[in-house]
């Protein structure tokens, strides 16, 4: 069966440590900007919201690209080949959830999952990555957050968008020093 990358927003702290981890091991530094993982911090509400790459099933970056330069991968997994990209940033506006970026160059880069074993979800001590197999309750939670599109904006503004969204469909319990979800 395969496997999904899933954001559980309750349990996200806002450390930041995903971003650290992927940045880390995509770009061996740490570079947040660079990452493949964002967290939408907010503050005034007391909550941290990861945004992830769905693998859309049908993903509109992947349509997007005049090169062919993104592809489903043998594994389902959607990547981008950086000999192909011409740097268009056709992708980048397709993406309703801010998860493609480019660098300088203008080369798109997005999550690959790590071959397998997300470096984020390896750091993220609270749970609030997962990386499992689908069943139905991540399934349904997974759609609810694929509902939130957002067609225009750049990435940043797509992703707080979302964030924001999920939030408002999220468990908010209060934190103590004993919560951990």
């Amino acid at each position: 069966m395969e496997k999904h990358l899933m954001a559980i927003p309750n349990r996200c702290t806002g450390c930041n440590r995903c971003v650290y981890a992927c940045s880390a091991v995509k770009e061996g530094m740490f570079m947040p900007s660079k990452a493949r993982i964002h967290v939408s911090n907010m503050a005034h509400e007391g909550y941290s919201v990861p945004s992830v790459c769905f693998q859309c099933p049908k993903a509109s970056c992947m349509e997007a690209c005049p090169t062919g330069a993104i592809f489903r991968s043998e594994r389902g997994v959607v990547v981008v080949d950086a000999k192909k990209c011409d740097g268009c940033g056709d992708c980048v506006s397709a993406c309703p959830y801010g998860m493609i970026e480019q660098y300088a160059s203008g080369i798109a880069y997005k999550c690959d999952l790590c071959g397998g074993a997300p470096a984020c979800v390896a750091e993220c001590h609270y749970g609030a990555l997962v990386f499992k197999e689908a069943d139905k309750t991540s399934l349904g939670c997974r759609k609810d957050q694929m509902k939130q599109r957002s067609k225009t904006g750049e990435p940043e503004e797509k992703r707080r968008a979302l964030a924001v969204e999920v939030l408002k469909g999220a468990v908010r319990v209060p934190r103590t020093a004993g919560y951990l979800g």
